[in-house]
Order: C-alpha cells, then structure tokens, then sequence
C-alpha cells in the first residue's frame, strides 16, 4: 500500500459516502459499505455489525504513531481478531499482496461462520502530518478498503469528525499536476507520448550548454504536427521494455543481483524499520526484503550500504529474540513455533475435513527453502493433492534438531524447564537419507526426512545454488510419501530449523539469525479435491 496519492480529497466526496444508505444484512453478505458514525453511535453500530454475523475488528486511540502504518494496525488486528475465533492462519503468499491477503481474511472468517470482516476505525485526525493531512500510504489504504467494500462482505466505520479530515486521492501523471497548479506560469511543452520532447532530449544529452538555452529551448516548444500525424503510440519503446523486464527466476527466495534497483529495493526497507515492529510486519520484512537481500550478498553482492542494513537487521533480530525467548514459557504472546506444529496441523486438518493428519518433519527446511519445496511438490503431485495453506514458524533456541524434538514431545513445558539432551546424533546418510522414517517424539508421532540436513553437511561452498537441486530431490521423496496416504488426508510438512549462508557458500546453523531461527511449513490435502 505505498502509492502515493496527488490530489487531495474534497469535503464532498467524503459526503457522498456518508450519504449511501444504509444495506440490509442480506445485501452485507455479498457487498459491504463504508460509512461515518458519530463516536456515541459507534458502540450500537458495533453491535448491530455483530448481530449480522460480522467479525468486528475495532481501532482506536490511533495518534501519531499509527502515522503511515495504517495498513499494518488494521491486518494485526483482523490476524488477531480472526485468531480469537479459531480460524487458520495467514499463507505466507497472501503477505505480499493486499488483494490477496484481503480475500484470504474474508475466507478464513467465513470458515469460522462469520459473514465477512468490519473494520471500525477511531479518530484518524492525530495521524496526520505536518500539512494537516493523512499520509497518502494511509489514504491508499482507505481507498483499497472502500474499493473492496463494494465487491466483498466487507464494512469499513470510520469517526463522523473524520469526513473532513483532509486525504489525498489517486496518483496523476506529472504534467497533470503542473498543468492543474502552475496556472498562468510558463507554458509546459512535450510529455503528451510515452517518449520526450526531442529537442529536450537533445539539450539534456549535450551536457556542457548553460540553463539559459535549455529554457530557449523549452519555450520555443516542437513543431506543430500537422493535421495527417499519426496519434502518439502508448506502447512502451522497445529499449524501455527491455529495462522493465523481470528478474530472473528466484533462487531460494532471491534473485540473482542483474539490476541494482531490485536490492536497493530490499536495502531501503531494511533501514527504514526502525523500532518495534508488529509480528506480521516483521515476518513480511523478513520474507520480502532480508532472505532476498542475504542470498544476494551470498551470491557475491559486495556493497557496504546493503551489507549495513543486512547486519543490522540481524544483529537487532538476534539480540530481541535471545531477549525475548525466555518469556515465551510464561505468556500466551509468542509466535507460532515449530512446537505447535501438531496444533496447527489439526487446525488446519479442521478447516479443511480432512479425515486424519500426518506430520513430515524436513531436517533444517528453512523458509525459502520451503517455499521451493511447496512449489515443486504441488507441480509432481498436480490433481492428487491441493496445496491448503503455508505458515512460517519460530524454532526454539537453540536451534538444533534435539531441541525442536525436545519440544514437540513436552510442549510449552520445554520452554519452562529444559532437559539435558545428550549430543545430537547426525542425520541419515547416503541412500537412507532419501526415506521418510517414523519417530516417537514423547507421546506424538512424527516422520522425518533428513536429505536436506545430509545434502547441506556434504556441500562443499556455493550452497546457495546448490538449493534448487536439494528442493527438487526432497520434493520427489515428498510426493511419494503423499501418493501413499489415503484419501482426504492432510499432510504437515514443516522444518525444524534453518541455516545461514556465510560468504563462502557454507552452512552454519544452531544460532538465533533469521534464517536460522525462522522455517517454513505447508499443508496438503491428499486425494482427488478441487
């Protein structure tokens, strides 16, 4: 939610939304509405969205630390409102977009019985800025939540004071803005097609000529076309459509470095979060930005700004989660970790009548890795089995397998009082590595696959591009497994804990980075299901 808005909101707009009337809870179920409330209403408005079957998901208090975070407050608190009720969790791919991440809430409230989602949002005025205005991230926010209002079972309250709060609308094109302001100033010439006036082009490429003939130049303007002139194209150019051409395909999680603005991009989004962040912020800047910024400075990537804000944001993880971990035994406020794996399962299982679970534990499946994995089994296995869902879980420190056992089996009571383990024993090795095995972990029964943990052990540098090759092996096994189980069975196929890529291609794991603290995990539904 990041485009910036240009034009600002006039009164009579915000008017004509308060103006619509009211809808009946039979038309909620399929469209929802954006209304202003007085704030004595705003209990009662409350209750009757209740009573529609609505999950109500209120805001308030906001003040000037919500300034541009809008979007993050309101998906925390829906995730938390939705987690109250029982429903599943996010899927990792919904986190990138808000569309998706939208239709994915809306979805996992109606499998709770709810109606749909309504968003009730206290005085939004303390947010502005300086300028006495909104943020436009904020605004662009509000604009996808009315939008989507009008389509989805989907209610957006906000404060009645807040109908003349000052916005911003859609972005407009340059020209349009200068044309708008600039009134009576000098003419603007050129900017009408995709491409630049040429005479401009010409002035700016020559370099040493002084300002005053690029003003000639400007005001004397092209020529005139004459009447017969074909219309300017709004195709791209053949050279800017190059430059606009995607990466290449991700290599675990990151593209190789080709075009500077892709970990500009990353390195930028590092620096700026600055402070506490919310969980699911967190765990989106950790898949959007640091896993792609790492596996690129391990591919060779040697600039001191991104290998700045890579440290940093590693370094303050590592320090806030040793801090931080030692509380888990004694709050319900933690993340989702590898221990509630049979929990999530189940729920999952739930949602989706499945009619028995299995749990595949894949030995330091980090979280990109798992993505690569998820992909490539959903490819081989095609109608046999539906990808359901993706999570991203938090491994216990430290981050060894013993320790992830040692979870599972005793639970939050492992986190209270830690055994003793004795030496971790290595993983399966040569062609036995290459079979799912079946593990009594305390009074829970788990499989366990350890190519990757034997295919890391044996890499010898340049890890990184060696892990399309592991994901594809651990898929092969990964669908054989599945194409035995019944019909109607959800398998949980989740990592224990992860590994880091140093410089030289090599693997180390048991510490509290990221990529080591932090794994992946999907679900899928065996049989013929649609």
């Amino acid at each position: 939610m990041d485009d910036l808005g240009s034009r600002s909101c006039a009164a009579s707009a915000t008017a004509t939304v308060n103006a619509l009337p009211p809808r009946r809870a039979t038309a909620i179920r399929s469209v929802g509405e954006v209304r202003f409330t007085a704030r004595v209403d705003r209990a009662a408005a409350c209750r009757e969205l209740d009573r529609l079957g609505l999950v109500v998901v209120e805001l308030d208090e906001l003040g000037g630390a919500a300034r541009g975070r809008l979007a993050e407050l309101i998906d925390h608190a829906i995730e938390q409102k939705l987690g109250d009720r029982g429903a599943g969790g996010p899927g990792i791919t919904t986190a990138c977009d808000r569309d998706a991440a939208l239709s994915d809430q809306l979805y996992r409230a109606r499998r709770t019985g709810a109606a749909g989602i309504a968003i009730v949002v206290g005085p939004l005025r303390e947010t502005a800025g300086s300028e006495g205005a909104l943020q436009p991230v904020d605004c662009a926010t509000l604009r996808f939540l009315a939008n989507a209002s009008s389509e989805r079972p989907l209610v957006l309250v906000l404060d009645e004071r807040d109908a003349a709060t000052n916005g911003y609308g859609d972005p407009i094109p340059i020209r349009e803005v200068l044309l708008r302001f600039v009134g009576a100033g000098p003419r603007l010439v050129g900017g009408a097609g995709p491409e630049p006036a040429p005479a401009v082009a010409t002035v700016i490429a020559a370099g040493p000529e002084p300002a005053p003939a690029v003003a000639t130049v400007i005001a004397a303007g092209p020529e005139p076309a004459p009447d017969d002139a074909p219309a300017p194209s709004s195709e791209v150019p053949a050279p800017a459509a190059a430059e606009l051409a995607p990466l290449a395909r991700h290599i675990a999680g990151a593209s190789f470095v080709v075009q500077e603005e892709a970990w500009r991009a990353w390195t930028l989004q590092l620096a700026a979060a600055r402070g506490p962040q919310p969980l699911g912020a967190l765990e989106k800047l950790f898949c959007e930005s640091y896993v792609p910024l790492a596996n690129a400075i391990a591919s060779g990537l040697d600039d001191p700004r991104a290998r700045g804000a890579h440290d940093e944001f590693r370094n303050t993880f590592i320090k806030s989660y040793t801090e931080a971990f030692p509380t888990f035994a004694a709050t319900t406020k933690r993340p989702r970790m590898v221990l509630d794996a049979h929990d999530a399962a189940a729920r999952t299982a739930r949602l989706h009548g499945a009619r028995s679970t299995r749990l595949l534990l894949v030995d330091a499946m980090r979280w990109d890795l798992s993505r690569l994995i998820s992909e490539r089994v959903g490819l081989k296995l095609g109608a046999r089995a539906a990808l359901t869902d993706e999570f991203l879980l938090w491994s216990a420190l430290p981050t060894t397998t013993m320790r992830q056992l040692e979870t599972i089996a005793r639970g939050v009571e492992a986190l209270r009082a830690p055994a003793e383990l004795d030496p971790e024993t290595g993983p399966a090795r040569g062609r036995t590595a290459e079979y799912v095995r079946r593990l009594r972990v305390g009074p829970r029964e788990v499989h366990k696959l350890d190519l990757v943990e034997a295919r890391m052990q044996t890499a010898r540098g340049n890890l990184l591009r060696m892990l399309p090759e592991i994901a594809d092996a651990t898929a092969d096994v990964i669908a054989r497994h599945a194409e035995g189980l019944a019909p109607h069975t959800l398998l949980f196929v989740f990592g224990d804990h992860g590994f880091a890529i140093d410089r030289s291609g090599s693997a180390r794991q048991g510490g509290a980075s990221p990529e080591e603290v932090l794994v992946g995990a999907f679900a899928l539904l065996v049989g013929d299901v649609h």
